[in-house]
């Protein structure tokens, strides 16, 4: 009898279930209001330059998940670039607190959120071949090449911050 009962709850556990590990996108695209008033970083215990650089943990991320889900990088880096504004605009943060007088982003939030970036880096080295339309000739995408473009990914997103400040 004891087998009995434990059974349907057995079979619970090992069913799969379906489970979004972001962002749900609908027919629509992102809920962009939903992800500024419900996700919510603990700013307060770990400080703005922590929860700024999770935000663009979750903004690089949120573009390899889009090339890989068949995006073309435009669209997918306009929809991360929505999603990680929701994130600042939800938490209060301000994107121009995170760069150095020279327009460098600080050293602080730039490890951190390499370290966050690369919580992706396996989709990542997934995104690559779709980003990297053309190479000079005679240089191929092989996976090493892969390996070391994903390696460099988190300091060429945050790069495209740095030039956009400083005007380039």
């Amino acid at each position: 009898m004891k087998k009995l009962f434990l059974l349907p709850f057995l079979l619970i556990l090992i069913s799969p279930i379906k489970t979004f590990a972001g962002f749900p996108e609908g027919e629509k695209g992102f809920d962009l209001k939903k992800i500024e008033e419900s996700f919510k970083l603990p700013c307060n215990e770990i400080g703005n330059d922590e929860c700024i650089a999770r935000a663009f943990g979750v903004g690089a991320c949120t573009w390899v998940f889009g090339i890989k889900k068949g995006k073309e990088s435009k669209e997918a880096l306009r929809i991360a670039d929505e999603v990680l504004i929701a994130l600042m605009k939800g938490n209060n943060l301000d994107i121009n607190s995170i760069f150095e007088k020279d327009g460098s982003i600080k050293e602080v939030i730039e490890k951190e959120a390499v370290y966050r970036i690369n919580f992706c880096k396996d989709i990542t080295k997934l995104a690559i071949p779709k980003l990297i339309k053309k190479l000079p000739e005679g240089i191929a995408l092989d996976d090493e090449r892969i390996e070391n473009l994903a390696s460099v990914f988190p300091l060429q997103y945050l790069s495209m911050f740095e030039q956009m400040k400083k005007g380039n």
